[in-house]
């Protein structure tokens, strides 16, 4: 009797520390990573750097202190915010470089560094000058952005007079460029382009629907463009051809023109004005007026 009566009180006891005592999660520990967690991990890594190029290649002249030109801008939050940063918005702005590492640089802008990849950093060397006549790569001193610009006035070598080239022209003078015509650039703020070389701010044409985009960087054998609407792309150098500087352009001149950022035939100078780098063409839209860097005469 005594036997059952001690069974019955231990026996609940015994299954409820049975339920209570099993083994424990730690609070604290971090929960398995499901595969929704996994695909979400690759994901961010594959945005990381969405170019078909390598993201530490150096543009020659990267140092700390100096000038240069980058995306700081608008790459970091089209990592964070799109789903496809290679299809962002990427303009080009001025900075001064902080700090140099083997992948990445920093940019100081407006009190803030902003870490970026080295590829995407374009050095502007001190100590340039200028002569009448050659095509720079600066930003729009007046206003903001990347520009090539074309010297029309080189009394001051290290700082020169300039007509921008990438701002719109008209035949009225309400252009951009006509209004910022004769802009003087501060001295350290520009790199004189050299003909035939892959420098960053050269004129490429890319692939086969001759896509027009300026040079940020450039290896062995792949380029990353500027492209239409601020589009950064990269490209296979054997698909590439440099835009020359120089081309001989006359009156008369069958050429291929930009036309949403690609070089269509069928359009023909009929005025030139060299000092400002403009060409004016007829084709089947009317009459355009041209930078030199947007028309291309076969060779």
């Amino acid at each position: 009797m005594k036997k059952n009566l001690f069974l019955a009180c231990v026996l609940p006891m015994a299954l409820t520390l049975a339920s209570c005592g099993g083994p424990k999660t730690n609070q604290n520990e971090p929960a398995q990573q499901t595969g929704s967690d996994t695909e979400e991990v690759v994901q961010t890594k594959e945005k990381a750097f969405p170019w078909d190029f390598p993201e530490g290649n150096k543009n020659e002249g990267l140092a700390e202190g100096i000038v240069a030109l980058s995306c700081h801008s608008f790459y970091p939050s089209a990592l964070e915010e799109s789903d496809d940063p290679a299809e962002a918005t990427l303009i080009f702005y001025n900075g001064k470089i902080s700090t140099v590492g083997d992948t990445k640089s920093s940019i100081s802008s407006f009190g803030d560094d902003i870490e970026m990849p080295n590829s995407l950093i374009i050095p502007i060397p001190e100590g340039q000058t200028a002569k009448k006549g050659d095509i720079i790569l600066t930003w729009w001193q007046s206003g903001s952005g990347m520009q090539r610009a074309i010297v029309t006035d080189a009394s001051d070598p290290t700082s020169p007079k300039v007509d921008y080239l990438d701002l719109d022209y008209k035949d009225d003078g309400t252009g951009i460029a006509n209004k910022h015509s004769g802009n003087q650039i501060k001295p350290n703020t520009f790199v004189v382009l050299k003909e035939g070389e892959w420098q960053p701010g050269a004129q490429v044409i890319a692939g086969s629907d001759k896509e027009g985009g300026i040079l940020i960087s450039a290896t062995n054998d792949k380029v990353l463009l500027l492209c239409f609407a601020n589009k950064i792309k990269a490209f296979d150098k054997s698909d590439c051809k440099l835009l020359p500087l120089n081309q001989g352009l006359k009156v008369g001149d069958e050429v291929s023109a930009t036309f949403v950022g690609e070089y269509r035939s069928g359009s023909k100078i009929t005025k030139i004005d060299e000092k400002i780098g403009r060409v004016w063409v007829e084709n089947s839209f009317g009459s355009e007026i041209k930078s030199i860097l947007n028309v291309y005469k076969e060779q």
